[in-house]
């Protein structure tokens, strides 16, 4: 399996997603890195890994002042239209990746985010599944739903694919199949993708989510099996922060082929620098990450119940101290 990512750049759109940075120039350095990091843990399970972007100089120059494995970088055509000031602007362009990797000769590929790292190696479900060019995508209904509500997520779906839809939604971060579904996939979201853009302000969730969510319900309803790459424990998504939904604990995720972590990008960044030699390096090096976060986290907590109990013990007394 080929594995593709995006780096779209667009300076003056709304494109930063989970991360806070100090300016364009630290944002293309954090995913960059994470592309590295992604790029190098893939390697480990010999996957090779193409970044595909519309600034493939710049991205080249900067890539190589990093240290690590290089990192392979090609221009593709974009000419998806998006309206600017968009938010997920550059998440838009997706669409064009799913055309270039409707072009290919390749066996079988995929397009994750960025914000990914490969967990483990491939389990034999997943094995199967390559070996039969069958495609996977990654449901994440159980996140979205508890999140926004199932009438919303159909009411979404129906408008931008003018079915009525049963409402589950893909994740954007893992989609794969050979070049053949990828060219059934473009031609399914060209028929809704202006509708979606006619309606991008009454939706949920704008950016290729949307779209692709709508156009594999298509394809589902014409007959085309794409298996769920979550239930079968290939990808997940996991928050190192605060979710709306309920989140199975972190064991369930450290033992998935590859895991999505999308508050998690400066250390995936800095994951970039240091000398992996293992998966094993990659697993110990988060989960020491995930319990210091955990501790800032009581830490915080226990500090805001003190605040919360002097307030109330202030309140009592009628007064408030002048200084803290």
């Amino acid at each position: 399996m080929h594995v593709f990512g995006l780096l779209h750049l667009a300076e003056c759109e709304k494109t930063a997603v989970n991360v806070s940075t100090n300016g364009f120039d630290d944002q293309v350095s954090v995913y960059l890195n994470n592309a590295r990091t992604l790029s190098n843990s893939l390697d480990l399970v010999g996957f090779p890994f193409t970044l595909l972007t519309n600034s493939g100089v710049f991205l080249r120059d900067l890539a190589s002042k990093g240290t690590g494995l290089s990192l392979d970088i090609i221009d593709i055509p974009f000419s998806t239209e998006v309206p600017t000031g968009t938010h997920f602007y550059s998440a838009h362009f997706k669409l064009d990746a799913y055309r270039y990797l409707a072009s290919l000769n390749e066996g079988y590929c995929a397009l994750c985010d960025l914000d990914m790292v490969c967990f483990n190696e491939p389990s034999s479900s997943m094995q199967n599944l390559i070996k039969n060019m069958i495609p996977m995508c990654y449901d994440i209904s159980d996140q979205v739903i508890p999140s926004y509500g199932i009438e919303t997520v159909v009411r979404d779906l129906s408008m931008i694919a003018k079915i009525d839809s049963e409402g589950r939604w893909s994740g954007g971060e893992f989609i794969s199949g050979p070049p053949q579904f990828f060219a059934e996939l473009v031609d399914e979201i060209e028929t809704l993708y202006d509708n979606y853009i006619r309606n991008i302000s009454s939706v949920h969730h704008v950016g290729d989510e949307a779209y692709t969510s709508a156009a594999l319900e298509k394809l589902r309803m014409k007959g085309r099996y794409i298996a769920d790459a979550g239930t079968i424990g290939i990808v997940g998504r996991y928050w190192s922060a605060i979710t709306l939904h309920h989140q199975k604990p972190f064991s369930y995720y450290n033992r998935l082929f590859l895991l999505h972590l999308p508050a998690d990008k400066r250390f995936l960044s800095k994951l970039s620098n240091q000398d992996i030699k293992s998966l094993s390096d990659i697993r110990d090096g988060y989960k020491k990450y995930h319990r210091s976060i955990a501790r800032s986290a009581r830490k915080a907590a226990l500090f805001i119940r003190s605040l919360l109990k002097k307030s109330v013990l202030w309140c009592l007394l009628g007064s408030f101290p002048t200084t803290w």
